[in-house]
Formats: C-alpha cells, structure tokens, sequence
C-alpha cells in the first residue's frame, strides 16, 4: 500500500510539473525581437559587412539563432564580452579570418585628386559622402562609421582612413585629511565605510567603486550626483583614489552614451538609405522591358497605319 501511494505521488507531481512547463511554453515566450534590438543596440552600426551579412541589424538575427558572436572586428572583444554577457554564452576570441580590430577611423577624400564618379558615394552604407557628379567628393566626418566600403570603388584611390583620436582624462588626486604628501601606495577596500558619511551628496561611493566597471549598476547608484568633491579620498586609510575612478567611470558611461547614439543615427540612416534604393529598384523593374518597348513602338505604327 505505502509503495501504491509513492507511485501515486510521484505520478502527480510529475503530471503537474508538465502542466507547468506546458503553460510556461505557451505563454512565456521568448520574445525574440526583443532579443535580436538588445543584441542590434550592441552591435557598432558600421554597416560594413565584414561578418558576411549585409548590415548589422542581420547579423544580430543569425546570432539570435545561434551564430557566433565574434565575427564583428569593429567591435572586438568589449563587443564579445558584452553579447557574451547578455547572452549567456561562453566569451571566445575574435575570429579573424573576418579583419583585425582596428581603432576607430573616418574617411578622407583627399579633393584635389577626386574626379567625381560618385562610387564612393554609391557605396557608402550610412550616405555620409556629398558630391555630385563630375564633382569633388567630401565625406562627413561625424556620419561616417569607418567601414572602409568606399575605398575599394574609388578608381583614383584618393580617399585615406584616418584613425579618431581620443582625449586622455587625468584625475586629480588629493592628499588624506592630517596628511601632508600626497602617499601614492594603495591598499585594498577594507570594507570600513569611512567615505559614505563623508559624501556631501548622500551617495554610497564604496558602493561605487565596487562597481566602477557596470554601467547598469553605477546608473542605480546614481553615480552622475556625484560632484567629485574628494572628501572620500581624503577619509580612505586604503588611500584608494575613489574620485579618480567615479571620473574614469563618468567617462566611459560618456563614450559610451556617445557610441551608441552614433550607432543608433547610423542605424537609422542605413535603414533610410535601404528604403530608398528599394524605391529606386521597384520603379526601375516597373518600367517597361526593351521588348515591351518595340510591341509598344510596333502597335503605334499598326494604328497610324
């Protein structure tokens, strides 16, 4: 009998379990286009084409389905390690049979050599490159993503990849309070929780430097109240340089807010680019073939005659 019962058990549990999934399946779906926008906001809208797909927002489908997530050189690693993250996958090296990563790079049509075919222009993704035809060529500068698409139409090879040069910030660092030099040798976070009394603005900054390196975490911690005022340091017996790394971390949220509103413009043009030649393509298949043309000529002449 006891044995009759724990089949019985066990046969109930079991069936409800797979009730459960069934209706975890059908009403939890994975939505997948919002899988594929969070891999796509990711991803730098280059538009170059180098992993093999025709743009970037392709490439985030197939890798949605499973493809792998290092064939993107503009990216490198950090995009690696970000869709590694996000996705719950193993970080893998960047495959480079697809190009090396490169710092990123516009293009310059060196004017007095341009001959005004308009190549260069047909090929750019994003329509960063003005000029009409017969005339000199200029690219914008803060459109351009750097795909290097345009170099190889351009017959007189007149344009140059110049690489963006970065701005360096450097910290300041102030002495500790009842410290006259400024002692250099850092020490570990001993967890004290010394600095957070001192914050004039009620912040966490041990908080913040644990997590210096998370932008979603430090965004929670309301990293952009603070307002550098190095009382922290000057409180820390680990002589950490907490205002030093919240300037560090403020930067990188700021390249970082930048990048993706370039991505984000890039993108856009791309897709308005793609909506055009489209136009352009269906009026073209609209009109009438050769041969269409001659019966069209043929029965004119059928009517005067």
């Amino acid at each position: 009998m006891t044995v009759l019962i724990g089949t019985l058990t066990l046969t109930i549990i079991g069936g409800l379990c797979a009730a459960l999934l069934n209706y975890a399946t059908r009403y939890f779906k994975t939505n997948s286009e919002a899988i594929i926008e969070l891999i796509n906001t990711r991803l730098p809208q280059t538009q170059c084409a180098q992993c093999g797909y025709p743009g970037c927002r392709p490439y985030a489908e197939a890798i949605s389905k499973g493809d792998p997530i290092n064939k993107c050189p503009p990216g490198g690693t950090a995009l690696i390690q970000e869709l590694a993250d996000l996705l719950g996958r193993e970080q893998v090296p960047l495959d480079t049979s697809y190009g090396e990563s490169l710092p990123p790079r516009v293009a310059v049509i060196r004017e007095a050599e341009c001959i005004g075919c308009t190549l260069c222009a047909i090929a750019c993704p994003v329509d960063a490159i003005i000029g009409a035809p017969q005339m000199m060529h200029s690219v914008i500068s803060r459109d351009c993503t750097g795909c290097d698409l345009c170099l190889e139409p351009c017959p007189v090879d007149c344009i140059d990849m110049i690489v963006v040069k970065t701005v360096e910030v450097r910290p300041l660092r102030l002495p500790r309070i009842d410290q006259d030099a400024l002692d250099l040798i850092q020490y570990d976070c001993i967890h004290c929780g010394l600095c957070e009394p001192s914050c004039p603005r009620e912040l966490a900054p041990q908080a913040l430097f644990w997590h210096r390196t998370e932008p979603e975490r430090l965004q929670s911690l309301n990293l952009a109240d603070c307002i550098e005022c190095r009382l922290c340091d000057r409180v820390c017996p680990s002589n950490i340089p907490l205002t030093a790394s919240f300037q560090a971390a403020k930067q990188r949220q700021y390249e970082l807010d930048q990048s993706r509103a370039k991505a984000r413009e890039a993108q856009a043009r791309f897709e308005r680019r793609q909506r055009r030649v489209s136009r352009v393509q269906a009026k073209v298949r609209a009109r009438p073939n050769k041969q269409d043309r001659l019966s069209m000529i043929d029965r004119l002449r059928n009517q005067k005659s």
